[in-house]
């Protein structure tokens, strides 16, 4: 379901990206970009209607495929909760060998050539 919904997002990505700069600017034709002739590619009526109706259309798609994803992804991972988390440490901290030794070592006292100690 995943491989599906990430083909999805990217075909419709790139589909956007297409219709976006597909679309005229202001006060120019969409023929201009393609060599100039003074008619219009989508008919008389321009463009304008088909191409905002096509973005509306695959940017809902794209945000949708997108916010699945995200929502089972987030299904898949298991929440962690505070007790839980807590009981976990105390356990381990019970059942952990301290790694230094319980009683300091005895210090021995240095002494220097002449016999006197420090």
């Amino acid at each position: 379901m995943i491989m599906f919904l990430t083909i999805l997002l990217i075909v419709s990505a790139v589909f956007l990206i297409i219709v976006i700069l597909m679309q005229q600017g202001k006060g120019q034709e969409m023929g201009a970009v393609f060599g100039g002739s003074s008619q219009t590619i989508f008919g008389a009526s321009g463009a304008g209607n088909f191409l905002t109706k096509a973005t509306a259309v695959i940017a809902i798609i794209f945000m949708a495929s997108a916010f699945f994803i995200s929502y089972i992804s987030a299904k898949k991972q298991n929440p962690i909760s505070i007790k839980s988390y807590i009981a976990k440490t105390k356990t381990a901290a019970r059942t952990a060998k301290p790694s230094l030794p319980l009683t300091a070592p005895k210090q021995t006292k240095a002494v220097s050539k002449t016999g006197a100690t420090k």
